[in-house]
């Protein structure tokens, strides 16, 4: 199937996404990997895990018109070589998406929902979100995730623990697809407006 959509988020910024119906070797016939890539799509054992690879920089493709080399500083972020623009990428399930902007960090994350994810939110959840969070509300404990992934993306930083330095502050289903989350590092806290979309059985967010 391809691209699902590629949007523009602001004048500097896009969002696009990907279901990812093509088996690997589809996806890899659409792209022009460089020897390194190469290397490391051969280190990947798995088809559902390559599928996953390729078709992130198959939607890039298509996303910024040409084939980019994405590069990984030692945090693990991911940077595209040679661009003023910033990426950020996910996937689950069926879908792949990634996030563009020039010039600013950001942050992407999709997930399919799953009835089980309560049994695990104290993982996740700080003591000031338990006092407002509808443990069973399944839709509410997936946006949350994801959010918190989406700025564990953004702050680009693999020692931030999402329970202890990202907190969630109180919003609604309905609240226009929009709320705040509060990241805290080090002595620095920042805040991060958080959008939000769902469809099927996913939820999407992405830092602004």
């Amino acid at each position: 199937m391809g691209i699902v959509s590629i949007k523009s988020i602001s004048p500097v910024s896009k969002l696009g996404i990907w279901r990812m119906s093509e088996p690997w070797e589809d996806l890899l016939a659409m792209l022009a990997l460089q020897p390194s890539e190469r290397q490391t799509l051969d280190a990947i054992s798995k088809e559902k895990r390559k599928q996953e690879w390729l078709a992130c920089r198959a939607l890039l493709k298509e996303m910024s018109g040409q084939t980019a080399l994405i590069a990984y500083d030692a945090q693990r972020k991911p940077h595209l070589s040679g661009s003023a623009f910033e990426i950020s990428m996910s996937h689950s399930g069926a879908y792949a998406c990634v996030y563009l902007r020039r010039g600013q960090a950001v942050g992407v994350d999709i997930q399919q929902m799953k009835p089980s994810i309560c049994k695990g939110a104290f993982y996740f959840l700080n003591d000031a979100e338990l006092q407002w969070v509808d443990l069973e509300d399944n839709l509410q404990m997936h946006l949350i995730w994801s959010a918190k992934e989406s700025v564990f993306k953004y702050a680009g930083d693999a020692a931030l623990d999402l329970k202890k330095h990202i907190t969630i502050e109180r919003f609604s289903r309905n609240q226009n697809g929009l709320f705040e989350v509060t990241l805290q590092k080090a002595d620095l806290i920042e805040p991060i407006q958080i959008q939000f979309d769902t469809f099927e059985d996913y939820v999407l967010t992405w830092t602004l």
